[in-house]
């Protein structure tokens, strides 16, 4: 029993006798019991190995590695496999809810229904992620579906679905209004008992911010930055309710503030380039994308918004070169790919957009717009 260090500095042997798995650790890099010990060899050798005593690679009972893996890497087969997990009732609620919460990056028809059904499920993990995957949904879809959950029995129910429906209380019903005012509270007095954390004073703000209480955001926002000046994301988030105030310049300092404390976090960078894009001062923001995207180098939405700045700015085969080295992270970012094609093209590479284009209409088969641009360009070079 090899020990493992939790948490930095907790290490210890966990007693945890999972079948071994070496095939997935050459598949997808995962950790097996076979090489905790034989350390001085490959994954390869520890799969080959089980295969020749058992004519099989043993399976366990744990069958969830691909779609995570996926999930991780951005890989289009992500969203068909997650809501496969989270619709099978015979696997552990744990699972189920982690593949929900990862669903609502991979919103689709599918993952939907996946999350509908799972907000009427028994355990509370699984009803919490349902409305974590149900997020992305317009306002009013959202109020329809999440809205009775604001009275379930289990309270980290009834408060996440409060914080989902913090901007879609538009239409409410006097029912459904009373409902949010008691979940709010709740949320409120939950927060504020964690209020010596940067986070819990960050998600207050944030709250508020979604409810368009701009003036209670920013302060808890910064009451956030003052608890800790190293804590990035309350400098990102104030400076977007500054942005929705139309408060641009004030968002730049904020974020030069938060890059003297933290000169390499990488998301006020890109923060900063976006703020300086709506000031324009395009050649700076281009700079600060470019930094930002230099940090998180597999970050794809960084170097999405990079690339798109170069090619907007007429560097067009610097462009193509960032989405390129993109997709080397991430071979499967609709995002990416479609970028790819569409800079190609509008160099007048058909063959090479072709190429992206068919790849991509592969990879999402459902999409008909993918499909239809891999027909045109296929078309344009006959």
């Amino acid at each position: 029993m090899p020990d493992t260090t939790y948490m930095v500095v907790d290490p210890r042997r966990d007693h945890s006798l999972r079948v071994p798995r070496p095939d997935l650790t050459v598949e997808h890099g995962t950790p097996n019991a076979c090489n905790g010990c034989h350390s001085a060899k490959d994954a390869t050798w520890a799969a080959n190995a089980i295969e020749q005593w058992y004519g099989r690679q043993a399976q366990g009972f744990q069958r969830y590695t691909d779609a995570f893996s996926y999930a991780e890497r951005d890989a289009a087969e992500a969203g068909p496999s997650l809501a496969r997990i989270a619709r099978d009732a015979s696997n552990p609620a744990i699972a189920r809810a982690s593949a929900l919460e990862a669903l609502a990056r991979y919103p689709s028809p599918r993952s939907i229904d996946a999350a509908r059904k799972g907000l009427i499920d028994s355990d509370a993990l699984v009803r919490r992620a349902s409305i974590a995957a149900l997020s992305p949904l317009p306002p009013a879809q959202r109020l329809i579906l999440l809205a009775p959950l604001l009275d379930d029995p289990v309270r980290t129910v009834r408060m996440e679905a409060t914080s989902v429906l913090a901007d879609s209380t538009g239409e409410a019903t006097m029912r459904q209004l009373t409902a949010f005012k008691r979940g709010a509270a709740e949320y409120e007095s939950a927060q504020l008992y964690n209020a010596d954390r940067p986070e819990a004073l960050a998600s207050l703000g944030n709250f508020y911010a979604r409810q368009g209480r701009f003036d209670e955001a920013h302060s808890q926002l910064q009451a956030a930055i003052d608890l800790d000046p190293e804590f990035v994301p309350a400098y990102v988030n104030l400076a977007d309710v500054l942005r929705a105030r139309g408060r641009d310049a004030a968002a730049e300092n904020i974020l030069r503030d938060g890059l003297q404390k933290v000169p390499d976090a990488a998301a006020l960078h890109h923060a900063l380039g976006l703020t300086l894009v709506r000031l324009d001062q395009s050649s700076e923001a281009l700079a600060e994308l470019k930094r930002a995207a230099e940090l998180l180098p597999a970050n794809a939405r960084f170097a999405y918004v990079y690339a798109v700045g170069l090619n907007s700015a007429g560097k067009k085969k610097a462009a193509v070169a960032e989405i390129d080295r993109a997709l080397k992270y991430h071979p499967d970012d609709r995002d990416l790919l479609l970028a790819a094609v569409i800079f190609r093209r509008d160099r007048g590479d058909i063959a090479g957009a072709s190429r992206y284009a068919d790849h991509l209409s592969r990879r999402y088969p459902d999409d008909s717009d993918a499909a239809q641009l891999a027909r045109e360009l296929r078309a344009a070079g006959k």
